[in-house]
Formats: C-alpha cells, structure tokens, sequence
C-alpha cells in the first residue's frame, strides 16, 4: 500500500574501521529514535547478494545511502539492484566538517564519535520527514 512507504537508511559495512561503526550507528538513531515508525534499514549483505525481498523493499521506498569510503558500497549496491537513491551521504565528509568530533575506535567511537552520530543522525532525520513530507504534497 502507498500510504506505507517508509524511508530505507542503507549503511556501509565498513567493518573494521570507525567511519563504519559511525555509519552504523547513525542508522540506529535514526530508524530506533528519530525517525521511529517513518524510516527503517535493510541488511546491505542481502542487498549484495540480490535477496529478492531486500530488492523489492528498496525499489519501493524512498532511500538514503551512508557511505563510509570512497567505494560507496551502500550506493552502489542500492544503484544495481534499480533504485537511485533518494539522498546518499559520505559520513567522510561529515567527519572532515566536524574535527572536533572524531571517533575513537571501532568498537567504542566514544564521546567524539557519539557526538558526530549526533549531529549526521539530525540531518538526515530531517530528510526522512522532508522526503514524506514531499511526498504527502504530490498526495493532495
């Protein structure tokens, strides 16, 4: 049903390295805090390995892509199964505006790394309900 459409948030990977856990974690604020009941996440593994659900639920949301590096494995995957993202972001670029916020480890960004979730988490919150709200607007 159209009225269900949600917002997909597709994190990297990025195993092994902090930008990744940011990107991760990123997405957990979102889908569990800010953005609760409007957006959700898919597994990008199944996305990679073409898992016919994943595909069909991204086809048929709105999507934001968070890629760690420059491979942008979030986007690219999202592109090949046919869905251009909505809106996709390089965490990279939000590390470098914000030096003041840097993620310690991989397991425990600690405070810095807390605080750059913050500040990423809030904007792409607002382009979860800018995307609904866009799209209520064509509704009328």
């Amino acid at each position: 049903m159209a009225s269900d459409k949600k917002v997909l948030v597709i994190p990297c990977s990025g195993i092994g390295k902090p930008i990744g856990t940011v990107s991760r974690e990123t997405t957990y604020e979102i889908v569990e805090n800010l953005a609760k009941g409007k957006a959700e996440t898919v597994c990008l593994a199944l996305l990679t390995s073409q898992d016919k659900e994943t595909i069909d639920k991204v086809k048929n949301n709105y999507c934001i892509t968070l890629d760690g590096c420059a491979k942008h494995c979030a986007k690219k995957n999202t592109e090949e199964c046919g869905k251009i993202p909505d809106k996709s972001y390089m965490i990279l670029k939000f590390a470098a505006a914000n030096p003041d916020k840097k993620p310690q480890g991989i397991i425990d960004i600690g405070d810095g790394g807390k605080a750059l979730v913050d500040t990423i988490s809030d904007t792409i919150a607002k382009d979860v309900d800018s995307l609904l709200e866009n799209r209520m607007e064509f509704l009328k």
